[in-house]
């Protein structure tokens, strides 16, 4: 995954947290943060459907860093794990990254950021995000092993 995706990812999962947060709808917000990308029309709706897929597999709601943080939190460099992961850890196959693999919904979410984002045209650099996964553990932590989304 390009740096840049990684930052956009960021950007527009701390929009969606935000707007939620006051009960505001975050899809106008997130559309007007992807458009200087040049990103494409699907990225919004499928980087909504990713989040709120990703969180009712935790049954928590996810953790953003604040908003001028370069460094992603905990769950922004898990939701960016998961991306570069999705095409290993499908339901029936699994990668050290993701022990527990990922359910069907999960993985076709996945999948579709991934590909709205290479569509992007325009990427700038983004958060440095880490790449080592720990073999053993779920990236957003021990209480995801072993639920179903």
């Amino acid at each position: 995954m390009h740096p840049g995706h990684a930052g956009l990812l960021i950007k527009l999962f701390r929009t969606w947290s935000a707007a939620r947060t006051i009960g505001d709808n975050p899809l106008p917000a997130m559309y007007a943060h992807a458009e200087p990308f040049g990103a494409a029309p699907e990225l919004v709706p499928a980087c909504e459907s990713y989040f709120l897929l990703v969180e009712s597999h935790l049954g928590r709601p996810l953790v953003p860093e604040c908003c001028c943080s370069t460094v992603p939190s905990a769950d922004e460099a898990a939701l960016i794990m998961l991306l570069r992961h999705a095409p290993t850890a499908g339901p029936v196959k699994t990668s050290s990254a993701v022990p527990h693999g990922m359910s069907g919904p999960l993985v076709w979410a996945a999948f579709s950021v991934s590909r709205a984002l290479a569509e992007s045209l325009f990427i700038q650099d983004g958060a440095d995000v880490p790449s080592a996964a720990d073999p053993l553990h779920c990236p957003f932590g021990d209480s995801t092993v072993g639920k179903a989304a």
